[in-house]
């Protein structure tokens, strides 16, 4: 007989429910008590190790490492408000689960069941008694050092986001501070994102519509060939023609100008009914600043 003991009766409970759920063919007998159970072979002399061990690997996949990254947010990393703490656990799910797999620093391998189950191939699980606590606390530095890890790119991601929020948020109060230069401009999706208005016009008439202090105010962010000068020009409408809403750009330009964004295919667009900037417009951006 294996005797499990568990930090809580929630522990407990939850060990039960996998139990129920993956030993459907009911190869194992369980007594439970406040915080333990006690589990044997129903037939007398069959092993029981395959199907303990399994049932623990879930048991803590899906029962306690949320809590114990939450535990290493809190602890390690001082993140202790839930809500923060919801973000960015949601994050190391998306990692874990391959969602979010381009970003750099995340180790895959071997996989978590695999540390898990390493760990739990050196103990006896047929007889005895096993601990849930002393196990977590002496055996699994490296199934930790894998969530330290996931725990550690999820934080850098989750402050990139907000970073990126607070700056799409400026934007889009820059953006309802201004008088439009133009009420409507055209952005076609060819090799690149363009201001169709902006196809035939030189770079020095292009500049005219930028704002440049708002510029040298984010450098780093925004870009010049398009960011830069919708915003500055603030449009009351856009005209999108692209057939990939997923490109980071399309989605930027949605989230900064929002109701005023209308997205159409490419085959829709006609140039024709484009006003395009015309050349040497150091007058005319005189009367638009």
């Amino acid at each position: 007989m294996l005797e499990i003991i568990f930090e809580d009766e929630y522990d407990t409970a939850a060990f039960l429910h996998l139990a129920e759920h993956l030993d459907s063919r009911h190869h194992i007998s369980i007594q439970q008590g406040k915080d333990r159970l006690l589990i044997e072979a129903k037939k007398s002399g069959e092993a029981i190790e395959h199907i303990v061990r399994t049932l623990l690997i879930h048991f803590f996949l899906e029962c306690k490492e949320n809590e114990r990254m939450r535990s290493i947010l809190e602890n390690t990393y001082l993140f202790k408000d839930p809500e923060e703490q919801h973000q960015i656990l949601s994050i190391a799910h998306s990692i874990m689960k391959g969602d979010l797999d381009d970003i750099p620093g995340i180790h895959q391998d071997p996989p978590r069941e695999d540390l898990l189950k390493k760990e739990l191939e050196t103990i006896s699980l047929q007889k005895g008694v096993f601990s849930i606590g002393s196990f977590m606390t002496f055996r699994l530095s490296a199934y930790d050092r894998r969530l330290k890890n996931y725990v550690e790119v999820s934080i850098e991601e989750y402050k990139m986001e907000q970073e990126y929020q607070n700056f799409i948020q400026s934007l889009r109060d820059y953006v309802m501070s201004r008088e439009p230069k133009l009420e409507k401009v055209h952005v076609v999706h060819q090799d690149r994102l363009m201001i169709w208005e902006f196809r035939y016009a030189s770079e020095r008439d292009q500049k005219q519509y930028i704002d440049r202090q708002f510029v040298r105010e984010h450098p780093m962010y925004i870009d010049s060939q398009l960011i830069a000068p919708l915003v500055s020009i603030a449009p009351q409408k856009i005209d999108l023609f692209t057939d990939d809403t997923g490109h980071s750009m399309v989605q930027t330009i949605q989230n900064i100008f929002q109701e005023r964004v209308e997205v159409f295919p490419p085959h829709s667009f006609q140039e024709q009914h484009v006003q395009f900037v015309p050349s040497h417009l150091e007058k005319k951006s005189e009367k638009l600043s």
